[in-house]
């Protein structure tokens, strides 16, 4: 009796404690609709004290019918909803990572909030700041493990970070009305018109909204400070390793993506004719793996062309999110907002990672150079006369001494994968935007060796220093590298360099520039850049950990003769996208 007595109460005692948790006031939120979401307290990588709302829906799940159309809003709920944990990715599969496997769900339109429990200052309404993960469309996800708020959350600021649809299943068009594209985008942009309905429930201002990505995300970040739909919806924005003008981001030529439509409905057994609805009623039937495994028929020559499903041009219509090349569009609105842009030193490892540690793919690449190079930096949609004459200047300018390069001698491949699929793209947005007298610009170049690498990620191998690769700055903003690299231990240096973004991010989220009040780092003034040679600002070092080198630096002429190539190439490089396979 004494041991089932005992037993009971505390039973009790647990529920009680638990219903307690329930009805704090702090993780009870009501959204605009009157439906309650009940939170969960973690804290940061300091400790501090903070509020989470997961899995939290922002549009109807988009299923059956609503496969291949534009995201529906979340109507709401009656009473209170549990969010105190990730909902799944969305389903993908990772050509970065050369992976085979297929993960998550079609069911993937959530977001998770993020907010200090008290604010340590007076303004009781928070800088707002919204992350959309890289990924080049295809894969990523906008999940705590990765993207969490450990980091930030030391800082007074909301975090929200969300899911969007990927790959084929968000950006697959018809370049018809009946399937007009860019799903993904407007699933992004149906985060954005959330916050700015909701985010005053959780302490954050929806007039101090900082969108922020990397890569793919990045590029996101400038198609919405292009598209009209986003207007009023951001405030700042900070491009990191990408924007529209990077080849990969680049709408398709036109007649490119219905073509792969057509491929897609082919390879998955809905015919190659016929009329686009019955196709895609087709489509609509058959298992969303199915038609995420088709992504790699859209493979030319190992991974490329990098991105067989971007964003499109599409047909004049109400919910339309993009209607004219980027090159084309006149002052687009988001030329006035504050952004901060920025690379890092050698991008390209995203790529030449593989080439370095796979013999057989360096092999393959060296040896068929000429035709594979188009795929690889999308210009195969020019005659073979005209890719051959690009081929060979691109040839003489990194490639002087011949094609020796390997492990030791790999920079000059590196920085032509660098600049070819980001610094020019990066540089183009740049020079629009100060040729347009636009807002302030503020430009970094990520270039630091830390504890763990991304080339890893990418098939580096471990324990050797390729450069500051692709999505190395990730792992400084966000508790990344848990993940990722559990064996690596952040050294002094890392420490110092995470502490330093972290002020400067939220610097500039809070006020549009991004130099921090906190005198106590006693860094040099960061000023926009106005004009070229472009000023900006090296984060990092490559300096031992005993060196005395500093991890802020204010130079000028980034890449100077490199963007100088590109933009000399750049006539002959193709404004959009178009791939001899189809």
């Amino acid at each position: 009796m004494a041991i089932v007595g005992t037993r009971t109460l505390l039973l009790l005692l647990i529920h009680c404690s638990w219903s307690g948790a329930r009805n704090s006031q702090s993780l009870h939120v009501r959204l605009s609709h009157g439906g309650w979401l009940i939170g969960r307290h973690l804290t940061t990588h300091n400790g501090r004290h903070m509020r989470a709302f997961m899995g939290v829906p922002y549009a109807v799940p988009p299923l059956g019918e609503l496969r291949f159309k534009a995201p529906v809003a979340e109507l709401g709920w009656e009473g209170e909803r549990l969010a105190v944990k990730d909902a799944p990715i969305c389903m993908q599969r990772d050509p970065f990572r050369r992976d085979m496997q297929i993960e998550g769900s079609e069911d993937c339109l959530y977001l998770n909030v993020y907010t200090p429990e008290t604010i340590s200052s007076k303004n009781t309404s928070l800088p707002v700041m919204v992350w959309f993960h890289g990924g080049g469309w295809q894969c990523g996800a906008g999940i705590s493990s990765f993207y969490g708020p450990d980091f930030l959350l030391d800082h007074d600021v909301v975090l929200v970070s969300a899911n969007f649809r990927l790959g084929p299943l968000g950006f697959l068009s018809t370049e018809t009305l009946d399937c007009p594209g860019n799903n993904g985008l407007k699933d992004q942009l149906e985060v954005l018109r959330w916050v700015r309905t909701n985010i005053a429930s959780f302490g954050g201002n929806p007039h101090s909204v900082t969108v922020f990505g990397e890569s793919a995300g990045g590029a996101s970040v400038t198609y919405h400070m292009l598209s009209e739909k986003s207007r009023g919806l951001l405030h700042r924005g900070i491009a990191q390793s990408g924007t529209y003008f990077n080849p990969w981001a680049q709408p398709a030529h036109k007649g490119v993506a219905a073509r792969r439509a057509t491929k897609l409905a082919a390879l998955v057994g809905c015919g190659s004719s016929g009329e686009w609805p019955l196709k895609l009623e087709c489509l609509r039937q058959k298992p969303a793996e199915d038609i995420v495994a088709s992504l790699y028929d859209m493979f030319v020559w190992d991974f490329d062309p990098m991105i067989p499903f971007p964003p499109v041009i599409e047909p004049e219509h109400e919910d339309a999110f993009l209607t004219v090349p980027p090159r084309q569009a006149r002052e687009p609105h988001g030329l006035e907002l504050p952004l901060l842009v920025g690379a890092t030193a050698e991008e390209g490892l995203l790529k030449t990672a593989a080439l370095l540690n796979l013999p057989q793919l360096m092999d393959d690449f060296k040896s068929q150079f000429e035709q594979v190079l188009p795929v690889v930096l999308n210009y195969d949609h020019h005659e073979d006369s005209v890719q051959q004459r690009i081929t060979k200047r691109i040839e003489d300018f990194y490639f002087k001494a011949g094609h020796d390069y390997d492990k030791s001698n790999h920079q000059n491949l590196t920085d032509l994968i660098s600049d070819g699929w980001f610094v020019a793209g990066i540089d183009e947005y740049l020079r629009l935007r100060l040729a347009q007298r636009a807002g302030p610009t503020y430009v970094y170049l990520f270039d630091h060796k830390g504890a763990a690498s991304f080339s890893e990620i990418f098939k580096g191998e471990r324990n050797e220093f390729y450069g500051a690769c692709h999505a190395e700055e990730l792992q400084y903003l966000f508790p990344i590298g848990r993940e990722l690299f559990v064996s690596a231990v952040p050294t002094r240096k890392d420490l110092e360099l995470r502490e330093l973004m972290l002020n400067l991010w939220v610097s500039f989220a809070r006020t549009g520039n991004p130099n921090p009040a906190n005198a106590s780092l006693n860094l040099p003034v960061w000023k926009p850049s106005s004009s070229y040679p472009v000023e900006f600002v090296r984060l990092g070092t490559k300096a031992d950990e005993a060196a005395a080198a500093p991890l802020f630096r204010i130079e000028a002429e980034l890449m100077q003769q490199r963007v100088n190539f590109w933009r000399e190439l750049q006539p002959h490089l193709p404004a959009t996208q178009q791939h001899n396979e189809l």
